[in-house]
């Protein structure tokens, strides 16, 4: 099994902001930081890995990142 690149990805999620706002206290979107193993990618998304047992092939800790949703990507 070939050796799993790095990535660093800078992206746009989501946010919940629950009890009273007001409209100048909207934080509608989050700027995120994410970096870890290249467990997946595709057109649509890059799935990192913060573990990979490499004996068995099996990943742990992975977050899904919409493709339309990254600021910038830097592989290592």
């Amino acid at each position: 099994m070939p050796r799993p690149k790095l990535a660093y990805v800078k992206w746009l999620d989501a946010s919940y902001q629950h009890g009273e706002h007001h409209e100048n206290d909207l934080n509608p979107l989050v700027e995120m930081e994410s970096a870890g193993l290249i467990a997946a990618e595709c057109k649509q998304t890059i799935s990192l890995a913060l573990d990979r047992y490499e004996q068995d092939g099996t990943w742990r800790h992975i977050v899904h990142i919409p493709k339309v949703n990254i600021l910038k990507i830097v592989r290592f």
